[in-house]
């Protein structure tokens, strides 16, 4: 019962999202907005925005290597674009991470560690794109009405710093499972054992860390190109430079989980920070929109996939283990 309400709650914040960025548009001109776009530049981004996807996958399987057996690149591929299927496609309380960790876990039932490394592999790309954010404010500043950018951008970052220090420290995770064993909690102590002793392992391979943040790097610039080939596919005249900290900010703002699957504020974002400098309401509305066609489109071989690798009480299974990890 709590789910569905949660869910109801986040279906009506995304309709009422939905509903102040169309209440104002001009559809006519949204419509000429979009029929003129250059579709060469449209093409261009959907091809790049696949490259990303390849690269994420070379970046999971390296994390992977130190802390259990690895699937082939192939299946791996698939296994990643099912996530992508399950992030993107459609609205689900099963997010694409646990079904990669469901997926890559299950030939060796290593899922703490499977987790792990998906875990990881999520952070390398969050650190990226903070640091590019970081980096692209400190030496092109980008002001934006009423909104202090750079202390946003900044002060995510070092909580963003702390919570992985945290993380790879063995003391800390010590303090915490004894904590949990004196509330006997040892159930939930031992899992935060298993995942810890895995962040351990991979601590001790700063070169395979060291690699996956360049990895992570060239990917966050992919995918920042992305929106900027499609803007100026809309002929929407922005530097890439503000797009190398509205990107990321975006992408932090669609994470907050107040809608469905991000649906919603992501747009809003895109409107609220782009508006912001300038940009008409129709440009900014059919950049977010398209780009969000986009994401989906890309998640549609997942859904193909997942075909091939669905089997009776898949579903249960992750979400057990989502539950668990949580």
């Amino acid at each position: 019962m709590k789910s569905v309400l949660i869910a109801a709650a986040k279906a009506a914040v995304t309709g009422l999202l939905f509903f102040l960025i169309f209440r104002k548009v001009d559809f006519h001109q949204f419509g000429a907005i979009v029929r003129n776009a250059r579709l060469y530049a449209l093409a261009a981004a959907f091809l790049i925005l696949w490259i990303a996807h390849c690269i994420c996958t070379l970046r999971w399987r390296m994390l992977m290597r130190p802390l259990m057996p690895v699937s082939s690149l192939g299946r791996l591929f698939a296994i990643y674009c099912i996530g992508l299927f399950f992030n993107l496609a459609f609205p689900t309380v099963i997010g694409g991470d646990a079904v990669k960790m469901y997926y890559a876990g299950k030939p060796s039932r290593l899922f703490a560690k499977s987790f792990a490394a998906t875990f990881l592999d999520r952070d390398a790309g969050m650190f990226a794109m903070m640091l590019i954010a970081c980096l692209a404010i400190l030496f092109n500043p980008v002001e934006i009405p009423d909104i202090p950018l750079s202390l946003v951008v900044w002060g995510v970052f070092a909580a963003f710093i702390a919570a992985n220090v945290v993380l790879f420290a063995p003391r800390l995770h010590r303090l915490l499972a004894d904590f949990l064993h004196q509330r006997k909690l040892s159930g939930v102590a031992a899992k935060i054992d298993a995942i810890s002793s895995a962040f351990q392992i991979m601590g001790k391979h700063w070169s395979i860390l060291a690699w996956s943040l360049v990895i992570s790097i060239v990917n966050q610039i992919l995918a920042i190109a992305v929106t900027w080939i499609m803007a100026v596919g809309l002929r929407i005249t922005v530097p890439f430079s503000y797009f190398m900290v509205l990107v990321p900010v975006i992408t932090l703002i669609s994470m907050v989980p107040v809608s469905l699957n991000g649906m919603g504020l992501r747009e809003y974002a895109f409107l609220s920070l782009l508006g912001s400098i300038g940009i008409a309401r129709e440009s900014c509305i059919a950049l977010c929109l398209l780009s969000s066609a986009l994401l989906v489109v890309s998640a549609v071989p997942g859904g193909i996939f997942y075909l091939f690798f669905n089997e009776k009480a898949a579903v249960r299974r992750i979400a057990a283990l989502e539950s668990n990890f949580s």
